[in-house]
């Protein structure tokens, strides 16, 4: 009797897994195959069977109820905010009407209702609005801005009259004086040259 020689073993070793992997991949095919027209028929009362019927129509239920709420939120939020970007924009075209008029120069545009409530946003604004008339009534009011804008245009009229520059220093400098500017000149240049 002859031994099997170590490189007949490896190969009839080879032949032996190849030929069972093969036919054991055709088995099993044969057997999802069996499987799946078993599970086609048992499906449809697999739940009675495990009694989990009555758990399965709850959680549909639900769901079911879940979804609608979930769309009546959506649908509501979205009307909600159009609703409010509505009253903002008539409260912006509201202000806007008086940007002009009152010299205001803001934008009324910049509301963001998921940032902050836009109410606070235009109630900054009008406080902007309402600090830029104070101040020009304060102006108006102030004895001496007119007068300092008045004496700055009579030095300009000096400057530019075309006198001697002996005689518009001497004019300036009684403009700054009267304005209650500071005018330093040196004596040398308020002396008449000949």
């Amino acid at each position: 009797m002859k031994p099997i020689r170590s490189n007949e073993l490896l190969y009839l070793e080879k032949v032996i897994n190849d030929k069972f992997r093969a036919k054991s991949k055709d088995v099993e095919t044969e057997i999802s195959q069996q499987a799946q027209k078993l599970a086609d028929k048992a499906e449809k009362h697999f739940a009675k069977e495990l009694k989990v019927e009555a758990k399965l129509k709850a959680v549909s239920e639900a769901y079911k109820k879940y979804a609608t709420f979930t769309e009546t939120k959506e649908r509501m939020e979205r009307e909600l905010l159009a609703s409010v970007n509505h009253k903002c924009e008539e409260v912006a075209e509201h202000l806007k009407k008086y940007n002009d008029p009152r010299d205001w120069d803001l934008s009324f545009d910049g509301h963001e209702v998921r940032e902050e409530n836009p109410a606070d946003y235009f109630e900054r604004k009008m406080r902007e609005a309402c600090y830029i008339e104070a101040k020009a009534k304060a102006r108006s009011d102030h004895k001496f801005f007119h007068v300092l804008e008045a004496k700055q245009e009579y030095a300009k009229n000096i400057l530019y009259s075309g006198a001697d520059i002996h005689n518009v220093n001497i004019e300036l400098k009684r403009a700054f004086q009267e304005a209650d500017i500071g005018f330093q000149l040196p004596n040398s240049l308020m002396q008449i040259t000949a």
